[in-house]
């Protein structure tokens, strides 16, 4: 059939002016000037500063308020990711491990929000902090335009300080800041946290209604912010995936943090006293330098420290004394958190012997537990040195921290926890050849809750109709946690956890339900009565 000129001049007009509205400017005022972002099915602002670039004097300094703007400010592009080492396991195509990528002038936000959202709106708000061991990761992996548009809610992802650049302690920054040194990565977040109060009703947020979101090290640091009187009134709720918040050694202090990087600085070729001779020294050999000691499997080597002014508590006696922000918890792990750590204790690709993994064991249950836990956990039982050790880093470090956490802030806010648990979850990364599979690894749940798909890690693209329904359960709950501090959706009957029954949510493909069976299957009689900090 032939199309009259008239026709076909209409036809590309719409169409034209279809792609036009499908990326629309928009602009929002800030306290600081104006951004321009843009509209497609949702809104973004990416790479917006919420704080001054902390580089030069401000190296190892708490973030400083951001320069101000009056000209509209181009927001459609994420600003830099922090300076970090490539690792292996979550290299992007064109990445090579070992090098350093990133600025120092990362210390930006990306805000996502639903299409008709105004000042007026007043909308639940979603804080989303990465994980990646604090050394590694970047806002920029994880889009919240999905959630923003299909739940109608605010989500603001944030870059922080890593490594060296974000966590480094020593005598003489103590000295130089009343007494405090180290943190900088959480005192980021706490920034952008204050900029989301001050900001976010301008993109149609509520500031009352914040919820602090994470995983793995960004779990870690919601715990954090729990236990941290300078984040008190920053948020209404807070969802831990992962954290390890609990986990054998990643309780140091201040004092044991100065000491051991009083090592770390005389390496790098600078008297640790000599404060302008580090600020001077390039990221890359920052990153570069090992930091010495010998530490857990589970340790976090950068990571927040205690005694501390942020920090006053470790975690475990803040959580059991009550002397945390007290708000409403989402609190979960993944069924086999472990698996993904094997290519980390192999990188070359090659089968964990017997001898790695009895040493694997040592620096996970410390060398007086290794015979029991050896026993509790032989490999033949197993089939493989690698699944017996996957299954027991999943229930050291992480199923049974959970678990003691829940135990421990539940006798004072409620909380509801839970285990995703997709045995064949799906993923971009290759399961070592001595594990049946990746199963439900640490990280897998993260494209489930977001519906996007995660740098490096899975794409919604690869789910069957039965992860699409898991997917839309989990992400589901999140979700109404991040609207009410609840996470019953109409379809659910989610109680709070009770130290009585140990009742935890399972999110498997066959189904939501809870099961009070999650102690037992990760052997938690025998790892929470070990003091493994």
């Amino acid at each position: 059939m032939r199309v009259s000129p008239v026709l076909q001049s209409v036809f590309l007009s719409l169409l034209l002016g279809s792609v036009a509205a499908a990326q629309t400017p928009v602009t929002i005022e800030t306290d600081h000037g104006p951004v321009v972002g843009q509209q497609t099915d949702t809104r973004s602002f990416l790479g917006i500063p919420y704080a001054a670039p902390p580089v030069g004097n401000l190296r190892w300094r708490s973030p400083q308020p951001a320069a101000p703007w009056t000209a509209p400010r181009d927001a459609t592009h994420f600003g830099n990711v922090c300076p970090q080492t490539v690792i292996a396991l979550f290299a992007l195509p064109g990445e090579t491990p070992g090098t350093v990528k990133g600025q120092e002038d990362c210390l930006t936000l990306n805000v996502y929000t639903p299409v008709g959202a105004t000042p007026q709106s007043r909308l639940p708000v979603m804080a989303w902090i990465h994980g990646g061991s604090f050394v590694a990761g970047s806002s920029a992996g994880y889009s919240g335009a999905e959630l923003a548009r299909k739940n109608n809610v605010i989500v603001v992802t944030l870059n922080y300080r890593l490594g060296a650049l974000g966590w480094l302690s020593l005598p003489a920054l103590s000295a130089e800041a009343a007494g405090q040194s180290g943190n900088y990565g959480l005192q980021d977040q706490q920034a952008a946290l204050r900029w989301v109060q001050a900001n976010i009703a301008a993109f149609g947020g509520d500031p009352t209604k914040v919820t602090v979101v994470g995983e793995s090290a960004g779990g870690m640091s919601v715990c954090a912010h729990l236990a941290s009187p300078q984040s008190a009134g920053l948020f209404r709720g807070a969802i831990i995936q992962s954290g390890l918040c609990t986990s054998p050694g990643n309780a140091v202090t201040l004092a044991q943090a100065e000491a051991r990087n009083t090592r770390y600085a005389s390496n790098l070729g600078c008297q640790a006293t000599d404060l302008a001779c580090l600020r001077s020294l390039d990221p890359q050999k920052l990153l570069a330098a090992k930091v010495p000691g010998l530490r857990p499997a589970s340790a976090q080597v950068w990571s927040p420290v205690y005694a501390s002014a942020a920090l006053p508590f470790q975690l475990r006696d803040a959580f059991q004394s009550g002397q945390f922000n007290r708000v409403p918890v989402l609190n979960g792990t993944t069924h086999d958190e472990g698996r993904l750590f094997i290519q980390v204790a192999s990188p070359d690709g090659k089968p964990i012997s017997p001898v790695l993994y009895w040493g694997g064991t040592g620096l996970t249950a410390g060398l007086v537990n290794t015979a029991s836990a050896l026993a509790r956990y032989p490999y033949r039982r197993y089939g493989t040195p690698a699944l017996a050790f996957a299954t027991l880093f999943t229930d050291a470090v992480f199923s049974c921290p959970a678990l003691r956490v829940d135990q421990a802030l539940s006798r004072y806010v409620p909380v509801y926890a839970f285990e995703f648990n997709d045995p064949q979850a799906a993923t971009l990364l290759k399961s070592p050849s001595d594990l049946p599979g990746l199963g439900s690894h640490h990280s897998s749940s993260l494209a489930y809750a977001f519906q996007a798909p995660v740098a490096g890690l899975a794409d919604p693209a690869q789910f069957t109709p039965t992860q699409q329904k898991l997917s839309d359960a989990f992400s589901g709950a999140w979700m109404a946690f991040v609207k009410t501090g609840n996470p019953n959706a109409s379809s659910t009957a989610w109680m709070p956890f009770s130290t009585e029954t140990g009742n935890v949510q399972e999110f498997t493909p066959g189904g939501v339900q809870q099961s009070v069976l999650f102690a037992k299957a990760h052997q938690c009689e025998y790892w929470l009565p070990l003091d493994l900090q």
